[in-house]
């Protein structure tokens, strides 16, 4: 069964995994740069906050981690992870995750996304994790859309969807008049085709703002 879920633009999000009667929480979280030194701490912070065993973020707009970097930010019980690169300061993808937990595999990378196979070593249970940041512009927006409907998901199979889809599945998810309505048909068909079930957002309206003082606000899936 495929979950797709929203990540918080504004602020990190944890999710909650069930699955063999075991609990595991996932963060996410759109970082908008990880290159400052004053956001170690405050994502350090989070994660220690959150009791995750994995953690996602989108838009670190770095183009290479080791583990040193890593350590900068994420308590050291986090020994593995793998990344996209960022495309100059713009984009990028990191997962890490505690061995201790899960083992992963990586099983598939684009510049818009990122999937691991994970083990957890408790009981052996098998999922999918797939962390999303897709494009605005064509036509890589387009691009973006062939890869996530290419996705083949079994009855019996359990895949996790995460990130930025900057899409939005309804144009009540904006506090403004507009929007383009053929991207919400295009982004419903391909949840549709894949038979995911998206997990409703709490806390909060809206995911994203241009930050204007009449601002645009935006429930980004």
């Amino acid at each position: 069964m495929g979950f797709a879920m929203h990540a918080q633009s504004a602020g990190p999000c944890c999710f909650r995994l069930s699955m063999n009667i075991r609990n595991w929480n996932v963060l996410c979280w759109n970082i908008r740069g990880l290159n400052a030194e004053e956001k170690h701490d405050v994502v350090h912070d989070k994660i220690e906050e959150s009791g995750c065993s994995i953690v996602c973020l989108q838009e670190t707009k770095i183009q290479s981690f080791d583990l040193p970097l890593v350590r900068k930010f994420a308590p050291r019980r986090f020994d593995k992870f793998d990344f996209i690169p960022s495309i100059g300061a713009s984009g990028g993808i990191l997962i890490i995750w505690n061995s201790a937990v899960f083992l992963g595999l990586t099983i598939d990378k684009q510049v818009f996304g990122l999937t691991i196979n994970f083990t957890s070593q408790h009981n052996s249970a098998h999922w999918k994790l797939t962390i999303v940041y897709g494009p605005c512009q064509e036509p890589a927006r387009s691009y973006f859309i062939l890869w996530f409907r290419s996705h083949v998901i079994a009855d019996n199979e359990d895949w996790l969807f995460l990130g930025d889809f900057n899409f939005y599945r309804s144009l009540e998810n904006r506090n403004k008049p507009g929007g383009n309505v053929q991207d919400t048909l295009l982004f419903n068909d391909v949840i549709g085709h894949l038979g995911l079930i998206e997990l409703p957002l709490k806390g909060r309206s809206f995911t994203w703002s241009n930050m204007h003082q009449d601002p645009l606000l935006e429930q980004l899936d």
